[in-house]
């Protein structure tokens, strides 16, 4: 199976906040709710920063504890995806989560998480957050790729946990 993840260069990460954003409005989220957290230059005045979303781990919990299967992950790619006509708001999957992905959204009164824009990526499109990137330090493809552009799994304010977390940095050196 060919899994796909996010790459961050936290060297060149800005702190702008913009991934957060064009991930919220893409799915059509009321702000305050964000699928993809990253920290902010306006807060945190220097780096590094860091921008998160659903890992996409290869034992992800989350699918795991879902009472309702609203959670799985694709064959093809390994993206976990959400269905929001299943889920229950029930939290399940945010207790999960070593990384406190999932969010509840209280207006739908339904989980949220990251889905690496399955629609998009489907339609060979890239993911929003990474379209979005000023700086194009967030970037995706396999692991392999990933790897192979010097990615590795520790990152400035991110423990691999066991679960096996898709998500990879270029290291500060």
């Amino acid at each position: 199976m060919t899994q796909m993840g996010f790459l961050l260069d936290q060297k060149y990460c800005i702190g702008c906040q913009t991934c957060q954003h064009a991930c919220r409005v893409r799915h059509g989220i009321e702000p305050g709710t964000y699928p993809r957290k990253a920290t902010s230059s306006q807060v945190e005045v220097t780096g590094p920063y860091i921008s998160l979303a659903c890992n996409h781990c290869d034992n992800p919990a989350c699918v795991e504890a879902c009472p309702t299967s609203s959670l799985t992950k694709r064959e093809s790619d390994g993206v976990v995806v959400h269905n929001p006509e299943t889920c229950i708001g029930c939290l399940s999957c945010q207790a999960a989560c070593p990384y406190d992905v999932p969010e509840l959204n209280e207006v739908s009164g339904k989980m949220i998480k990251c889905d690496f824009c399955a629609a998009r990526l489907d339609a060979g499109d890239t993911p929003a957050c990474v379209l979005s990137c000023p700086v194009k330090v967030l970037t995706f493809g396999t692991i392999e790729e990933l790897e192979a552009q010097g990615g590795v799994a520790e990152g400035v304010g991110f423990t691999v946990e066991d679960t096996s977390p898709n998500m990879r940095f270029i290291p500060i050196s």
